[in-house]
């Protein structure tokens, strides 16, 4: 009788375990994907930043082409 409740409760152990690891593997998925939205929102932002510098400092369409030839090879 002992080694039926043991049995019994090792399996609802197991059930409970499947059970809740989709769960927690969930979780874990949307808060990597909450993660890089948050960098890409940064990243736009410093861009926005630096936009906005080149704006200040009135340059010449020459001096822009260049800025953003040297930014794509640095990529």
């Amino acid at each position: 009788m002992t080694l039926l409740f043991l049995s019994l409760a090792g399996i609802i152990a197991i059930i409970v375990i499947l059970v809740s690891a989709k769960f927690i593997k969930a979780g874990f998925e949307a808060r990597s994907e909450v993660k890089d939205q948050k960098t890409s929102e940064n990243v736009s932002q410093e861009d926005e930043e630096i936009l906005d510098k080149l704006k200040e400092k009135n340059l010449s369409p020459e001096d822009l082409k260049k800025i953003y030839e040297d930014l794509q090879k640095k990529k």
